[in-house]
C-alpha cells in the first residue's frame, strides 16, 4: 500500500526536521532541547526504516527498495513544500498523515 509508505514518509520527515534547531524554531515557539532533538531524529529514522520494511514486504526485494526510494522522494518534496508554504500547520498535517498511516495498516495487513 503506497499510501502507507507516503504517510510514514511525511511523518518521518517531520520528525527529522523538527530535530533541527532552525526548523524547530520555524514551527514551534518552545525552547530547543538537544536531548529531545535526538529523540525526534531517532524516531524519524525509525519511521523511515519501518517504511522500508513495509514496502519491501509488500513489493518484494525486487521492487520494494525502488518504491521506498520513490516514496522517500515524494514525501520529502511534499514536506519541503509544506514547510515552505505553511510552517505553522505542518506539524498538524504530519500528525494527520501518521494517523492515516495507522488507519491504513489494518487494510494493508489484511
Amino acid at each position: 500500500m503506497l499510501w502507507l509508505g507516503l504517510s510514514l514518509g511525511v511523518a518521518a520527515w517531520c520528525l527529522l526536521s523538527r530535530g533541527l534547531e532552525k526548523h524547530h524554531r520555524q514551527v514551534s515557539s518552545a525552547a530547543f532541547v538537544p536531548a529531545r532533538a535526538r529523540v525526534l531524529r531517532a524516531s524519524g529514522w525509525a519511521l523511515l526504516a519501518l517504511m522500508f520494511a513495509v514496502l519491501v514486504y509488500e513489493r518484494g526485494w525486487a521492487q520494494g527498495p525502488i518504491f521506498w526510494f520513490a516514496a522517500m522522494i515524494v514525501s520529502a518534496l511534499a514536506w519541503t513544500l509544506l514547510m515552505t508554504m505553511a510552517p505553522k500547520a505542518s506539524a498538524k498535517i504530519a500528525v494527520a498523515a501518521l494517523l492515516s498511516a495507522f488507519a491504513a495498516m489494518p487494510f494493508w495487513a489484511g
